[in-house]
């Protein structure tokens, strides 16, 4: 049976230094407004639920239009490529990610993806800097819906439709590091992974 694996990209396939730098320049140069994404956890959520979640903590009232968050994307694009490429942020893989997603690639059964909360131009900065874009298809981003539990199956049908194929939800398996993508994938009756690599240690992974 063919399976679609649909990872996660932040602490699942690789580890941001300095990623905080990028992030909060793209706020300031969007909404005029000082955030910090330090000051709450990012991990598992959407990179619009993220700065929401920055202005509430910092008690900050702001409606934020649609075509705001395409100017947020686009700068974020802009702050991330550029600290990438000054050295100021960086972006590695983490240990195993390349071997198993070069394993996956060799073996037609397999067909691998990302489901991530980042914007799709920022998710591609990251996996070209971390070397692993050659070995994932297009997936689904928070370009694509704020709400995370959305995503899954946006990938899957976005996979489904540039390889012809036709995934069931219990041949799609999602790999993650937060119970948010393991919610994700519940809500979207697909399998899931989940790797002690990120913010939460296994214990707090287990359900």
């Amino acid at each position: 049976m063919e399976r679609l694996i649909l990872f996660d990209i932040d602490g699942t396939l690789t580890r941001t230094l300095n990623g905080y730098i990028p992030f909060n320049e793209a706020i300031e140069k969007t909404f005029g407004i000082c955030g910090d994404i330090r000051t709450v956890i990012p991990d598992g959520n959407t990179d619009p639920m993220i700065v929401k979640d920055i202005f509430v903590n910092a008690n900050v009232a702001i409606e934020i239009l649609d075509a705001e968050w395409q100017c947020f994307s686009a700068k974020l694009h802009e702050c991330y490529k550029n600290a990438v490429d000054r050295g100021t942020t960086t972006v590695r893989p983490l240990p195993g990610a390349m071997d198993l997603l070069q394993a996956l690639s060799g073996d037609k059964k397999f067909h691998s993806s990302v489901v991530t909360g980042n914007f799709e131009v920022t998710a591609a900065v990251k996996l070209e800097a971390a070397g692993l874009a050659p070995y994932l298809g297009r997936g689904a981003y928070a370009s694509d819906s704020q709400r995370r539990a959305d995503l899954p199956h946006i990938a899957k049908s976005r996979c489904e439709e540039m390889s012809g194929r036709t995934f069931l939800s219990e041949q799609c398996i999602v790999i993650g590091d937060t119970p948010k993508d393991l919610e994700a994938a519940r809500h979207n009756h697909m399998k899931c992974v989940l790797v002690g690599t990120g913010r939460y240690p296994l214990e707090e992974l287990r359900y």
